[in-house]
């Protein structure tokens, strides 16, 4: 898999440049694919990734948030938590007022990158979740109180959605629970439970369905058709997933459950009782669970002048939990990365660059100075966070202690299975009488030996290399 990943980039990079990539390249596509990809290297890539944090140039911050993202893919904690400080450290210093003056009559990428505010919130949620995570809850409470503060846009055209990060407001409930303050935990709580759909969403989220509708018969016929050749070549493990059924049919146990009961005590049957605070002080497994890729940022109008956002492409909207083969009940979404990012508003920073790439294009239909006025580059900041997760699900229940299978089913926006979507770990621990906080990543074929097909990731990965060669240095 990992041949075929760089073959694919190198590909799209010798089209794209005309002459053959680099070793570097080819490690930096690969270390940016990593959420997407079958078998990621994620160790390998968070240390090539660091060389770019050593520099501490104006894109520090950026690459401290892909350095930090796949430390968190690999479990390395601490190490993740060190380089998010810093980048925390660096967005709150005072600015380079000389790299702001070039980037505002300039390009606007000469300035230091400190992330768009659901970047700097995103932050600020993993450190929090990490000083949870070790039992400081005050300086979780700081963090996650101040994802919330990055997040709270002051654009009037889109007030509706400011403190909406409902992400922060229930990791900060579950810190003020353990710091013994349960009206402040009832409110983030309230505020965690309440979503404002956005403009177009509902059009867009049938669109989807209607497009995983049309994805989802054409994958049925190459599962039906992978299977029907495997079992032809007697292939030992091969497992016929042609047959994907909808939520509504998920069994509440998978075979037959190891023959043991159960290990679920109580897992919320709705919204109303997953944010309440009686239940919420009963659990004791809590699963932040990630799936997809992050949104992307390209540029757009008069020469590139503004930045756009487009979703980050992946199959699974919904997750479900098994433990030891048992149901134990759906996650609960609680931050969809591009609505966050679709409602930012319109800056004056915006209003300044669409001013800047008007004047620029006026500017190079005049004579005389047009030649001149055409070296003007007036681009917009189009660097972003690349392995930021796309959804983020928390499934709270409590369960009895012990060790389990640990599994995960994703579903698309119709409500089917994604089979090459389950993700499962062995021996997880619940200990007795402590909370156990987890933190999963969804990819595809997680659990899986056999591909389907590689020729229906090699244009995405195209398009990724393409996206990619615009941040060499």
């Amino acid at each position: 898999m990992k041949h075929v990943l760089i073959v694919s980039v190198a590909a799209a990079l010798l089209l794209l440049g005309g002459c053959g990539p680099s070793k570097e390249q080819i490690a930096l596509c690969q270390a940016m694919y990593a959420r997407q990809d079958r078998q990621p290297n994620v160790n390998e890539s968070a240390q090539f990734i660091h060389k770019y944090c050593a520099a501490h140039d104006r894109d520090y911050v950026m690459w401290a948030m892909d350095y930090a993202s796949l430390c968190l893919l690999g479990g390395n904690y601490d190490m993740a938590r060190a380089e998010l400080l810093k980048a925390h450290a660096d967005i709150n210093k005072a600015e380079d007022k000389g790299k702001e003056t070039a980037a505002a009559l300039s390009n606007e990428s000469l300035k230091l990158f400190k992330g768009e505010p659901y970047e700097r919130a995103m932050l600020c949620c993993y450190l929090g979740l990490l000083h949870y995570m070790d039992g400081d809850y005050n300086n979780a409470r700081i963090f996650f109180a101040q994802a919330d503060l990055h997040d709270a846009t002051t654009e009037d055209d889109m007030k509706d959605y400011r403190n909406d990060f409902a992400l922060a407001h229930y990791w900060l409930g579950r810190a003020f629970l353990h710091l013994d303050q349960p009206d402040n935990a009832r409110v983030a709580f309230t505020k965690a439970s309440v979503h404002v759909p956005r403009k177009n969403e509902q059009s867009e989220w049938e669109s989807l369905c209607k497009a995983q509708a049309r994805q989802r018969e054409k994958r049925m016929r190459l599962e039906k058709k992978s299977y029907a050749e495997a079992t032809d070549e007697k292939v030992a493990g091969a497992a016929d997933m042609s047959n994907c059924c909808p939520e509504a049919d998920l069994p509440a146990q998978l075979g037959d459950g190891g023959g043991n009961p159960s290990p679920v005590i109580a897992c919320a049957q709705s919204p109303r009782e997953f944010f309440s605070v009686d239940y919420q002080k009963e659990v004791n497994l809590l699963l932040f669970i990630e799936t997809g890729a992050g949104p992307v940022k390209y540029l757009v109008g008069e020469n590139g002048c503004l930045d756009a956002i487009r979703r980050g492409a992946y199959e699974e909207r919904r997750v479900v939990v098994y433990l030891d083969d048992h149901k134990v009940g759906p996650a609960v979404r609680l931050v969809d990365m591009f609505h966050q990012a679709d409602t930012r508003g319109t800056s004056e920073k915006d209003r300044a660059q669409l001013a800047k790439g008007i004047t620029q294009g006026v500017l190079r239909r005049l004579p005389y100075v047009g030649s001149v006025a055409a070296m003007w580059d007036v681009r917009a900041d189009h660097r972003f966070w690349h392995l930021l997760p796309g959804e983020v699900h928390v499934l709270a229940a409590r369960v009895r202690p012990g060790r389990y299978n640990l599994t995960v089913q994703c579903l698309d926006a119709n409500g089917n299975l994604l089979p090459r979507n389950r993700l499962t770990h062995y021996c997880v621990p619940v200990l007795d009488g402590r909370e156990n906080v987890y933190i999963l990543h969804t990819h595809p074929e997680a659990d899986n030996q056999f591909p389907l097909d590689e020729e229906e990731n090699y244009d995405a990965r195209m398009a990724y290399g393409q996206m990619m060669l615009m941040f060499q240095r």
